[in-house]
């Protein structure tokens, strides 16, 4: 069942339209990661989906109820939901009366000791009822915040961009506990993030953000191994992103050339065309050997970098390349800087776009 959906949503602000068209559903017990660049519409994605502005046409659903029906509907759906703020402030109170808060205006007072001490167990702050909250550490206070939106047992939990101003080490302990969250408590999260990584880390899906418009939705892997445009491409840091012009097609094995080279790809697409290969399914040699693949190039190894794990080589076809192989295929095949290697991938490695 989905938990929240948004239908032909826009929002504008006087002239400037910052959210354009949004439909999205979102299933109850899966986290979603809303990425994208500063000014992508994000936060405001996420106020909107927290009921705390309206949008200027569409209509949003919570668990099936239109959040427009009237303000007391408003009101009850915004009960069920918790929002953790890009930068949380903490109430001029002790740590136990901060987390309190949301369950004494909610009438919710029984059996309130027991649930802040598992909350504060939960959130890696046993023992710290009675301390100030205004004396506790960034990372402390995010999870205060997110402690706060969690005591009141909300059935959709949203964070705005949950560990920006964190240290390394209070970052990895926020990771942790939402993905903790998410698993146990079954929560449904939607979070907003410009950390790829951490996307792809935290979230079942991932919806990709720019000016305003979803480009694209789907899970990590899938966004990373088959973008929908050059933006999501780049945006990503997808490596061997090219343009080029399908000039031949049979039984869906295409022919793009490119100013430089031409490419094998499995396509219905026509004319102009992005296409990109991984690293990863690009194989190697020193001469040229008979293969499977379809595409066989030769280049000349511009640069070679150690990444620690593999070695990455960069390669000049005309187009540049970018190959990952390990360092016993380095040594083996004795490359080095300046000389010509092959490269061989197959047509149904080419992703087209």
């Amino acid at each position: 069942m989905n938990i929240v959906e948004l239908e032909e949503v826009y929002k504008n602000y006087g002239d400037l339209q910052v959210l354009k068209n949004i439909n999205l559903r979102i299933k109850r017990g899966t986290s979603t990661a809303l990425v994208g660049p500063t000014g992508s519409g994000k936060t405001v994605l996420l106020r909107l989906i927290d009921l705390l502005e309206k949008p200027s046409s569409g209509n949003i659903y919570f668990e099936g109820t239109n959040a427009n029906e009237s303000n007391d509907v408003r009101l009850d759906i915004r009960r069920k939901i918790g929002m953790v703020f890009q930068k949380p402030l903490a109430f001029k109170a002790s740590v136990y009366d901060n987390i309190a808060y949301g369950l004494r205006v909610r009438g919710r007072k029984e059996n309130m000791d027991k649930k802040i001490k598992e909350i504060l167990e939960l959130i890696g702050l046993p023992g710290y009822e009675n301390r100030n909250a205004l004396k506790l550490s960034g990372g402390e206070t995010q999870r205060l915040a997110l402690a706060r939106a969690m005591i009141t047992d909300p059935r959709l939990l949203l964070l705005d961009e949950p560990t920006a101003n964190l240290d390394p080490i209070s970052k990895k302990k926020m990771e942790e506990l939402i993905l903790k969250i998410n698993r146990e408590s079954e929560t449904t999260i939607i979070m907003t993030t410009h950390d790829l990584s951490q996307g792809q880390k935290l979230a079942d899906r991932m919806i990709i953000l720019c000016n305003g418009q979803i480009l694209q939705s789907g899970t990590p892997d899938r966004i990373f191994r088959k973008p929908k445009n050059r933006f999501v491409a780049d945006f990503v840091g997808i490596e061997n992103v090219m343009s080029g012009q399908i000039e031949d097609s049979s039984d869906g094995l295409v022919k793009i050339k490119t100013d430089f080279i031409t490419v094998f790809a499995l396509s219905e697409k026509k004319g102009k065309v992005h296409f990109t290969i991984r690293p990863d399914e690009i194989t190697v040699s020193r001469e040229k050997v008979q293969t499977s693949a379809r595409n066989t190039i030769q280049g000349k190894v511009y640069q070679i970098i150690d990444t620690g794990s593999l070695i990455k080589l960069l390669v000049d076809t005309g187009e540049l390349f970018t190959v990952f192989i390990t360092r016993e295929s380095l040594n083996e095949l004795n490359i080095s800087v300046g000389i010509n290697i092959w490269l061989y991938f197959k047509a149904s490695a080419v992703h087209v776009f």
